[in-house]
């Protein structure tokens, strides 16, 4: 009696973190975690929107929106490959990328939700990023940054052109609040608090 109580409570607990992990899969989880950060799987390898969610903002801060390219962190190879597919992120004398990899041209609005269901676009960001930072395990590259009141906002990234070369590689679009950018709410000339009327 006793190893079936056992074998319904370890597949009970089993169930409940299949279950969990769905959850975290979701839109719906973005949202639900709060501002920092905020991270979604995206395709680039079809043209259109690759990312339409909301989320809250609980802080008066900077946020940062950008691209991840994934890779096993060990695997010196697949970096390589990675890196030569993204190109570098070094500027030549005319400002424009030395090695700009493929091009991974993006359109990103953020809108801030309003009473009454009414969305104010407070940001609108046209790029075709190059690379620019690097940490265990993946490549990215910087979308731009703004400063965002406590809310709740909706984010859109529209992807400009198919690139079939990343099929492979594991991508996502992140918002961030950077751990190391002092910023204080006080000294801004306006808090610019899109809602307000």
């Amino acid at each position: 009696m006793l190893d079936l109580i056992s074998l319904r409570t370890i597949l009970i607990c089993f169930l409940s973190v299949y279950l969990a992990s769905l959850g975290k899969s979701s839109h719906a989880h973005i949202f639900d975690q709060g501002p920092q950060p905020s991270t979604i799987e995206i395709d680039l390898t079809r043209a259109g929107p690759v990312a339409d969610f909301r989320f809250k903002v609980k802080k008066h801060f900077s946020h940062w929106f950008s691209m991840r390219f994934w890779f096993v962190e060990n695997d010196q190879a697949e970096r390589a490959r990675i890196q030569k597919l993204l190109g570098s992120h070094a500027i030549d004398k005319n400002g424009k990328p030395a090695e700009p990899g493929i091009s991974t041209p993006v359109d990103l609005q953020i809108f801030a939700e309003c009473a009454g269901g009414k969305e104010v676009e407070v940001y609108s960001q046209h790029i075709d990023p190059i690379l620019a930072s690097w940490g265990a395990g993946y490549f990215g590259k910087n979308i731009g940054h703004h400063i965002l009141t406590p809310g709740i906002y909706r984010a859109r990234l529209v992807n400009k052109r198919a690139a079939h070369e990343l099929s492979s590689i594991r991508t996502t679009f992140e918002i961030a609040m950077p751990a190391n950018v002092v910023f204080t709410p006080g000294n801004t000339t306006s808090r610019g608090e899109p809602c307000r009327p």
